[in-house]
Order: structure tokens, then C-alpha cells, then sequence
């Protein structure tokens, strides 16, 4: 990584740490219009179970970031077809950081589903909708939600959602706008009585994708310096395999993966590589 890309990667790093909610990725003037859906008019949706499946998703992808950030982004809020809800955990605000993002996992009732799925149906998100463009925003993320449920999927993609003059003045952007702020205090929309505990999430198999690196002097800052370490011996996936996103388990890498920071480096077969990691979780494996 550029030395000059590192204060940029701290302020990303920071500002994951203040929270997932929409309002941190929004205009900081959004509030959510959408009224409290009650227990007596919840319809039952249909919706898969899969442990795998994924009920609603919306993250905030792309933009101008490092290329290391943007394979760990992982959705803002992601449901899962078995009654789970996925987040960002807190980052610790330290250089250098830890190498896999956190990830925060709590269980979530069926009228939480259903209530959640009720507030994406009444701001007309069951639909195919094509969001008018922004121009005069650059380097913005763009607002992405997912919604699978009465045997359809709908994506939902507006660029530079929250932000510019005038940018959400049309009746689409304010729905998408209003929704992902309303699921940001999911809380509040669901009702306390419907999450579980949050705890960190402990993933089955982590992606990973290898660059090689011939100089390390190029990394570290202010003393400190990179460091080596050699990738698991026992590992079904060599690093020579791993230029693009790939697939191991996390019995054989996840205490390796576990201990190591962003300057930590791994040896495998005599060659240096630079390592970017993340859990998989529900529609985040490499071919999703």
C-alpha cells in the first residue's frame, strides 16, 4: 500500500467505527418519513429460510477507496433467510488495525422480517425502479438494496444516495433514502423485542485474494514496520491460487488470519504477498 493512501485508509477506518446506521453513509439533514408499521396490519410475505439465503441487504459499495477496503466492505444491514441480521462491528481506531473487518451477528424474530419487509413494500421497493443519476458528486458510494421475498428480487442501485444539491428531490431517491435511514435505527423499526444480543460473528470460511509484494519498504509509517508470517503449511488454498477472490476455510486459516494486523505480510513457497480478508456471510462468497 502507497504510504500516501494511509491517512485516507484511517479516516475510512474511523468512520466505519462510528457506526452502520444510513445516516452516517446520508445526508446528515435525512430523516426517515416512514410511519411505524403496527402489529395488526403485518401481512405475511413470503420469504426463503435458508441459513444462506439473503431476505434484504443494503450496503453502500464502490466509491474512492483503497482497494484493500473495498473487497472487506460488507453490508450495513443484511437479513438473513434463517432470522439473523449481519452488520459492521466497531473498528479499532489504531494504525495498523486489525486485518479482517468485525462483524457483528444478532438473531431476529419473523414479525421482525415481516415488519422490515412491510417497510421496503410501502416505500415501493417491490418494484423495478431506474434512479435518475447524480452528476455533481464525484467519488461517492453507491446505495445498494436488495430485496428477495414473494418469489422475486429486486436491487435497488442509486449513486451518491443522500448527497448533493437537489440529489434525492425526485420521489424514488427520497423512498430509497427513507427506507435505508428508516433500516439504519433497526431497532426502532422492528421493536427491541424482536433482535437478539449482537455478538461478533464466527464465520465458516473467510475470502481471500493475494497480491505479491516485492518491496516491502514501500509499507509502514512512523517506525513501524511490516512483518512476516508464513501462510498455513496445511492450507487447501496456496497464495499462488488466490490473485482473485477464493474461498478458505476457516478451520485452516482463521487463528492466522485472526492475529494478524495491516501490516502483517505472508510468506508461502518462497513468495511475499499482501493479504486481503473478510468473513463470509450470507451472498458474500467470491461468485456472489
Amino acid at each position: 500500500m502507497d504510504k500516501r493512501l494511509i491517512p485516507l485508509l484511517l479516516v475510512i477506518v474511523g468512520l466505519a467505527a462510528c457506526g452502520s446506521d444510513a445516516e452516517s453513509q446520508s445526508s446528515p439533514n435525512s430523516e426517515s418519513t416512514l410511519p411505524p408499521v403496527a402489529t395488526d396490519v403485518l401481512g405475511e410475505i413470503s420469504h426463503s429460510s435458508g441459513a444462506d439465503d439473503v431476505v434484504i441487504s443494503y450496503g453502500e459499495f464502490g466509491g474512492f477507496v483503497p482497494r484493500e477496503f473495498a473487497f472487506q466492505q460488507t453490508p450495513n444491514v443484511l437479513i438473513s433467510g434463517d432470522g439473523r441480521v449481519f452488520s459492521p462491528g466497531a473498528q479499532i481506531e489504531i494504525y495498523p488495525g486489525p486485518l479482517l473487518p468485525a462483524v457483528q451477528v444478532q438473531t431476529i424474530t419473523e414479525e421482525g422480517v415481516q415488519r422490515v419487509l412491510a417497510a421496503a413494500e410501502a416505500s415501493g421497493l417491490f418494484a423495478d425502479i431506474a434512479y435518475d443519476e447524480v452528476s455533481n458528486v464525484a467519488d461517492a458510494a453507491t446505495a445498494t438494496v436488495t430485496i428477495t421475498a414473494d418469489d422475486a428480487t429486486w436491487t435497488h442501485e442509486a449513486y451518491a444516495l443522500g448527497f448533493g444539491d437537489g440529489a434525492d428531490s425526485t420521489p424514488a431517491r427520497k423512498a430509497l433514502l427513507d427506507f435505508v435511514t428508516t433500516l439504519g435505527d433497526l431497532t426502532t423499526l422492528v421493536g427491541p423485542g424482536n433482535l437478539g444480543e449482537e455478538s461478533i460473528f464466527d464465520p465458516e470460511q473467510y475470502a481471500i485474494e493475494a497480491v505479491p509484494v516485492e518491496d516491502l519498504s514501500a509499507y509502514g509509517s512512523d517506525g513501524i514496520d511490516p512483518t512476516v508470517v508464513e501462510w498455513p503449511a496445511d492450507a487447501s488454498v496456496r497464495l499462488a491460487d488466490a490473485a482473485s477472490c477464493t474461498v478458505v476455510p476457516a478451520t485452516e486459516v482463521g487463528d492466522t488470519l485472526g492475529a494478524a494486523n495491516q501490516l502483517t505480510f505472508f510468506s508461502d513457497a518462497g513468495v511475499t504477498y499482501q493479504l486481503f480478508a473478510r468473513p463470509v456471510i450470507p451472498g458474500s462468497t467470491c461468485t456472489a
